[in-house]
């Protein structure tokens, strides 16, 4: 007797970038969880993230620039029965790419443009028309979103994955010892992170801290701008950019503090992964952060001063900071969500298919 194999479906996941941050986490998140019932393909522009996938065995279809004709020439080499697009560009690309695919549109942040009446903000209510449904990390998207009532009919609250034990097991993962830090800012060298802001206050931090010892990892349009901000600054023997890092969860581990300095976020999932690690979060409450950081483990403040003086109070009164170093782990525990992430990413890829 012959048993017909079930035919996996296809689901292609198209980003706008070519190195790794929070969505390309989810990303890979999503394609390692979701073997066994569908088959996965990530494409991008090429660059530092196809090593990560191909250590992840993902297969990858690199494009040349995000555009229409790319996207048609991937789709019609993978044929895939879903495209999942992630954040505006791709997701308008995608739209107008005139493909019989269903589409879904992942947004991962708030980009300030959404809450006004412009161009943009208008473009994407018009693709909205083919998108099937429409993901977002955190209510404050679909909050902001001036044409939010128009599309809230097949919207969707998903936050991000989160599993504490891989990021756990990543942490542990490297045999040589890692170099410990101050400060760790981790993240897109990009406005919307404003490292730029965060250098200033490091500056201000090393007036009481002159030995202060501060990484920053990851790589973006803004890097040699922050390169140029340390030197003006005199900060070239406390902060170090370390560029991008394929596992950069063993030095979050050593360091006893994750500083955000951000303009907007989606989610702040680099906040939850710095908890995990017993690593207090200081940043600013934008998108998802306010339901991730509270006073007991962090504090999320605009206002500099706070902001500064919260950071020396951890760096300098060991109890203060070991208090909020073991609320940081009771709080990302109850943020555990992996496998009702991917139950409710499975549920709207069999709603999309019908």
């Amino acid at each position: 007797m012959n048993i017909k194999m079930k035919k996996k479906k296809k689901v292609l996941h198209i980003l706008n970038t070519n190195s790794y941050s929070g969505a390309e986490n989810v990303v890979i998140t999503i394609i390692n969880n979701m073997n066994e019932n569908y088959e996965c393909a990530y494409s991008s522009m090429d660059g530092p993230i196809a090593k990560l996938l191909e250590k992840n065995s993902i297969t990858f279809f690199p494009i040349r620039k995000t555009k229409i004709s790319e996207v048609r020439r991937i789709v019609k080499i993978f044929k895939p029965d879903i495209i999942h697009a992630h954040d505006y560009t791709v997701s308008i690309i995608c739209a107008l790419a005139g493909v019989r695919v269903p589409i879904i549109s992942h947004l991962h942040n708030n980009s300030p443009w959404i809450k006004n009446y412009n161009l943009y903000s208008i473009g994407y209510l018009i693709s909205t028309i083919r998108y099937k449904k429409i993901l977002g990390v955190s209510q404050a998207i679909f909050n902001e979103y001036i044409f939010a009532k128009q599309i809230k009919y097949k919207s969707i609250v998903i936050s991000n994955p989160i599993d504490i034990n891989e990021i756990m097991k990543k942490s542990k993962g490297d045999k040589f010892e890692s170099p410990s830090f101050d400060i760790i800012f981790l993240g897109r060298l990009s406005a919307p992170k404003n490292p730029l802001r965060f250098i200033k206050l490091v500056k201000e931090i090393t007036y009481m801290l002159p030995n202060l010892q501060v990484a920053i990892i990851g790589d973006g349009d803004l890097k040699d701008a922050c390169q140029v901000k340390i030197k003006d600054l005199e900060l070239t023997h406390n902060v170090h950019i370390l560029g991008f890092q394929s596992n950069p969860y063993r030095i979050l581990a050593s360091s006893k503090l994750l500083c955000m300095a951000s303009e907007w976020e989606g989610f702040g999932l680099v906040a939850v992964e710095a908890l995990s690690l017993g690593v207090p979060v200081v940043g600013t409450p934008v998108g998802g952060l306010p339901d991730i950081v509270d006073h007991e483990c962090g504090l999320l403040t605009n206002n500099d001063i706070l902001y500064v003086n919260e950071v020396i109070k951890l760096l300098t009164e060991m109890d203060y900071w070991e208090e909020k170093s073991k609320n940081a782990i009771k709080k990302s525990k109850n943020l555990y969500n992996l496998k009702e992430y991917i139950k409710v990413i499975t549920l709207t890829y069999e709603e999309v298919l019908i």
